[in-house]
């Protein structure tokens, strides 16, 4: 459009676009903060180093989800940093995601660029910049949520690296190299994806670069995994080991025939853009059975409701697909060409690595490819048959719908947010973060400043217990504020003590609690929102002593993720090794 001809505007809709993405990400960031299981985890590790040094990091990074495997620690460095930066705090670490976020919608005008005009390309980033999907991904500390960031850095990169036009051309595939490395260790489907989708593209193009190019490149990526390979020598390979394992073990462990995952596949993945296109999580698609003994399809009444939003989402992926064939078929030039190449090829593999998982794929998998669904509506619009004009009129009619979409649920979201920790907000499933119920930071925080009162007035210590993903975040800020607890459970119990539970307020409470009735007599329930604090008193009957002695450490779990060294211990031999299992629980009785 020749309103974005003059490259001043350009800029001016950029950073108003740029402005935007920091707003919705940063809007009310502390209060609403997204801090459970993994979160706290990821803390832990990050404050030992706050505390002493960078020495202090571990050399490898947190566990893939399911598997015993570690990625690489990439992540808790950068956390390292933030927390150095903007305070040694679960809000100041996470600060670099919301950094990061921001700016991936900037690099994704970039990537835009390539294959389409100025006004398509800012069209679009404006709609990554309201994703309800990319902001709620964009607002707390999680290794996958840095995905997006550093590959549209990296395949930008390539794409220049790669166009002769281009000048310092080794500087971009050098550039390419160190931000696709980095991708790859925030989660086991990124390093599985993008060095294969890499390597796939550098042998249909052929580029030419100096062997000190390639050597630079290959050293940079070694560089970054040094500390994994550091502590593979140290631990004679136990987590490459675990890699192979996690292999074998996510391949095999749906068990559906290869047509019924290609179709699940398909269809989670469209039910997946419909949610990062336009932030509705409605969208269903039946579910088809396809065997030697039946045929045909299961659609629940829920279903039922949603399937409409999902045969458009598989019509969506199926053209938009097409499309890109077409694209690149139709290029005019080489730049256009290698840039519809990519986008095949990153969805291709994509693909494939998500059949496997089909039936137990989670929606921060599609984090690794998220940018597709943003091409595929540019690609629909170039490659559309319609003449000039109409097509303008139906794409940035379709813009506009789904921008005013995503602020529509983005503002149910944060609603729900602001309402959590006073009201029991019942939201629908969350096809985005999987939350069974909306619980903030500053929600836990008046929970812990409520057992800090309690203990202070009685001196006595809190037992508490909740459901995992809640439990151990509490547990760590009640830590910071030096409040004496132990673990809760059926047979720890003293005169002394102060026994809660945090469970979720909605449903049946009371079936969450009555098995412990049988020693504890229940006291009262504290509705804090969405979340709920049963206070319980141990039966006389019951009663193991007085007190509990605080200062006999209790015994910890055992550990069956592979060994991993600080960079002290590993240069310090025989000063121990970081072998704690995050994800156990803290002591063995505890419930």
């Amino acid at each position: 459009m020749q309103f974005f001809a003059h490259k001043n505007r350009v800029f001016f809709f950029l950073i108003a676009i740029l402005a935007l993405s920091f707003f919705l990400r940063s809007y009310h960031f502390g209060d609403w903060l997204h801090f459970e299981l993994d979160q706290s985890r990821d803390a832990k590790v990050v404050d030992l180093a706050l505390e002493g040094s960078f020495f202090d990091l571990p050399l490898l990074g947190p566990k893939a989800g399911g598997t015993f495997l570690r990625l690489a620690p990439g992540f808790y460095y950068l956390e390292y940093v933030s927390g150095l930066i903007f305070g040694a705090s679960p809000i100041g670490m996470a600060w670099f995601v919301v950094i990061l976020s921001v700016l991936s919608t900037g690099c994704l005008y970039l990537f835009l660029r390539r294959g389409f005009a100025v006004s398509v390309s800012l069209g679009l980033t404006l709609l990554s910049a309201v994703s309800v999907y990319l902001v709620m991904y964009g607002r707390f500390a999680w290794n996958p949520n840095l995905i997006p960031f550093f590959t549209l850095v990296g395949f930008y990169a390539l794409l220049r690296s790669v166009d002769h036009e281009t000048t310092h051309r080794s500087r971009w595939f050098i550039l390419a190299a160190a931000s696709l490395a980095a991708a790859t260790q925030f989660h086991f489907l990124a390093f599985l994806a993008i060095p294969t989708i890499t390597a796939l593209f550098l042998l249909l193009k052929r580029p030419r670069f100096k062997l000190m190019t390639w050597v630079g490149a290959l050293g940079i990526a070694l560089i970054l995994y040094s500390p994994m390979i550091m502590n593979e020598i140290a631990t004679s390979g136990t987590n490459t080991s675990e890699f192979f394992g996690a292999i074998t073990e996510k391949s095999t462990k749906e068990d559906h025939n290869l047509i019924e995952k290609s179709i699940r596949n398909v269809s989670e993945f469209a039910l997946a853009n419909v949610v990062i296109l336009s932030g509705y999580e409605g969208a269903t698609f039946p579910s088809v059975l396809v065997n030697e003994k039946e045929w045909g399809t299961v659609c629940d009444k829920r279903c039922d409701q949603g399937k409409g939003y999902g045969v458009v989402g598989v019509l969506f992926v199926l053209l938009g697909s097409l499309s890109l064939v077409l694209g690149w078929w139709r290029a005019r030039t080489k730049a256009i060409s290698d840039f519809y190449l990519l986008s095949i090829l990153w969805l291709l593999v994509s693909l494939i690595l998500f059949l496997p998982l089909a039936y137990a794929i989670a929606p921060r998998f599609y984090l690794l490819c998220v940018p597709l669904g943003f091409v595929f509506l540019g690609s629909l619009f170039q490659n559309c048959p319609l003449s000039r004009k109409p097509r303008q009129i139906v794409f940035w009619a379709v813009l506009g719908f789904l921008i005013t979409s995503n602020l529509f649920f983005l503002y149910q979201r944060f609603d729900e947010l602001h309402r959590a920790g006073s009201e029991v907000v019942v939201s629908r499933p969350d096809r985005i973060l999987k939350e069974r119920v909306r619980v903030t930071y500053e929600q836990q925080l008046a929970l812990v400043k409520y057992f800090k009162e309690r203990s202070v007035e009685t001196g006595y210590p809190i037992y508490l217990t909740s459901e995992p993903q809640y439990k151990r975040s509490i547990k760590y800020l009640m830590e910071k504020e030096d409040i004496a607890m132990s673990s809760f459970s059926m047979d720890n119990l003293y005169r002394e003590g102060l026994y809660y539970m945090v469970l979720r307020t909605e449903g049946n409470l009371e079936s969450n609690y009555q098995k412990y009735l049988t020693v504890y007599d229940l006291k009262q329930v504290l509705p804090f929102g969405t979340l709920s604090v049963v206070e319980l008193v141990p039966k006389e009957a019951a009663l193991k002593a007085m007190r509990q002695d605080l200062s006999v450490l209790p015994k910890k779990a055992d550990s069956k993720a592979p060994p991993r060294y600080t960079w002290r211990e590993f240069f310090a031999p025989g000063s121990g090794v970081l072998d704690a299992d995050e994800d156990a629980e803290e002591v063995l009785n505890d419930n």
